[in-house]
């Protein structure tokens, strides 16, 4: 039986590890293609701003505005950074309550000390899941409460 529920949450991480793998390669492709774009559609830029003012002056226009855009992004960054994060009581109570169901175990109901271990890491995966469901779930709302 503890075989099978090993097995199986190896199963699940696995299948979630390649998920993430999958998801972060297609999102880091596709940033590099967003940052081509960019660079070519700055060359164009370039182009119509030398034609009309000149090399140099196209060139300082396209660095202002990079060096504008870092700033706000930068700005940005630090703004988040700040920002005060809602408190998250689901988690805290997960916390306080696994070193008590730990110590509720090892109290003494029956003598084999093997499937106290076995039942402590169901508990401690049991908490897992259900705490990275509460969290998941939780950030959705998050945004839509702050302005």
């Amino acid at each position: 039986m503890l075989g099978g529920i090993g097995a199986f949450i190896a199963s699940e991480i696995s299948g979630a590890v390649r998920r993430n793998v999958i998801v972060y390669g297609l999102m880091g492709f596709a940033a590099l293609l967003l940052l081509c774009a960019g660079g070519y559609a700055l060359s164009a830029l370039h182009t119509v701003l030398a034609l009309r003012y000149g090399t140099a002056e196209a060139s300082l226009f396209i660095a202002g505005g990079l060096l504008l855009a870092a700033l706000i992004a930068f700005g940005i960054a630090l703004y988040v950074k700040n920002r005060r994060r809602p408190a998250r009581p689901i988690a805290a109570t997960a916390l306080v309550a696994a070193p008590l169901a730990a110590k509720l175990i090892g109290s003494g109901i029956g003598s084999g000390k093997a499937w106290r271990v076995a039942l402590v890491g169901g508990v401690v995966v049991l908490g897992a899941l259900l705490g990275r469901q509460f969290f998941t779930g939780g950030e959705a709302g998050d945004d839509e409460d702050e302005s």
